[in-house]
């Protein structure tokens, strides 16, 4: 579902633009929307396995550090791939933003980073639920 709204969406061509038919409709709604669907299921996931270890502040900060070198990596990768096949498209602007991916928000990666430093308070109240309603407002909000 997130592969097909980033096919959509981040692929160079207006679906807007096409003629209201089928096509667009699916386009627009299926390939389009699920992605925001997908994006709520990984993070429901991810939320549900974490809570299987203890969640602290100093471990998920960890963890936003190393997500923050692995993006800064790529980041730098991109920006040096730009400079050697497409300088028409390397502005400042773009350089400055791939020495801090995460902080500057280039990839959403950034509400991962927010949703990890908050995980150690939800997971204190999700945990006050118990498994059971736990599981029940996970399916809940998948349906909603």
């Amino acid at each position: 579902m997130i592969l097909a709204h980033h096919f959509i969406v981040h692929n160079g061509y207006d679906v807007l633009k096409l003629p209201l038919g089928p096509e667009r409709i699916f386009f627009q709604l299926v390939m389009s929307g699920g992605g925001k669907v997908g994006v709520v299921i990984f993070f429901s996931i991810s939320a549900w396995f974490f809570l299987d270890k203890e969640q602290t502040i100093k471990s998920n900060l960890k963890r936003v550090w190393i997500m923050e070198r692995e993006l800064l990596f790529w980041s730098l990768a991109l920006v040096m791939f730009y400079f050697v096949f497409d300088r028409a498209d390397l502005g400042m602007e773009l350089m400055v933003k791939s020495v801090m991916p995460l902080s500057m928000g280039v990839w959403w990666y950034a509400a991962y980073a927010i949703f990890l430093v908050s995980l150690p308070f939800l997971a204190k109240g999700l945990k006050a639920l118990g498994r059971e309603y736990h599981l029940a407002l996970a399916a809940t909000v998948l349906v909603i």
